[in-house]
């Protein structure tokens, strides 16, 4: 059973442990590079499976003030990552299943989310995709490893 929940930023400790594939290196930040970020508007989550923490991302409501791809007012998604000892459990595909409804309640009144994976990541890009996420066919040059697929979560009310 995965839950993901609000991750507060005295309680990072619970995340320093998620360790990056070799192949992941390129595309995600050290978690305890990611947990040092102090940017307005942007928050910490944890993915949980039990009681163990077993990844980690963040939201950013000031995402389209960043990115001029992002329509007025959409939030984003950074950083998302299933830690490598934990990867190939299926923790990956069931956080995509419950992600929508989290981000209903974590991001009131967004009709959509973005976020960014890199071109040379197809892995991580057919995750997103068969979870129900949306390829734009536009890409974002800005990413810090080549460029990257810009993809739409739709968030519709239920």
């Amino acid at each position: 059973m995965i839950i993901l929940a609000p991750l507060p930023r005295d309680r990072v400790g619970d995340v320093l442990h998620l360790e990056l594939a070799k192949n992941q290196r390129a595309f995600v930040h050290p978690i305890a590079d990611m947990v040092r970020e102090d940017t307005p508007g942007v928050a910490f989550h944890v993915i949980r499976a039990e009681d163990e923490a077993v990844g980690f991302f963040k939201t950013d409501l000031e995402y389209a003030d960043r990115h001029d791809f992002a329509a007025p007012g959409e939030p984003g998604i950074r950083g998302m990552l299933i830690g490598a000892q934990y990867q190939g459990r299926g923790y990956g595909k069931t956080t995509m299943a419950v992600l929508p409804g989290y981000l209903r309640r974590a991001l009131p009144g967004a009709q959509s989310v973005l976020l960014t994976v890199n071109c040379h990541n197809p892995a991580a890009r057919h995750v997103y995709l068969s979870g129900g996420w949306l390829d734009t066919g536009a890409f974002d040059d800005g990413g810090n490893s080549g460029p990257q697929h810009i993809l739409r979560l739709p968030l519709p009310e239920r």
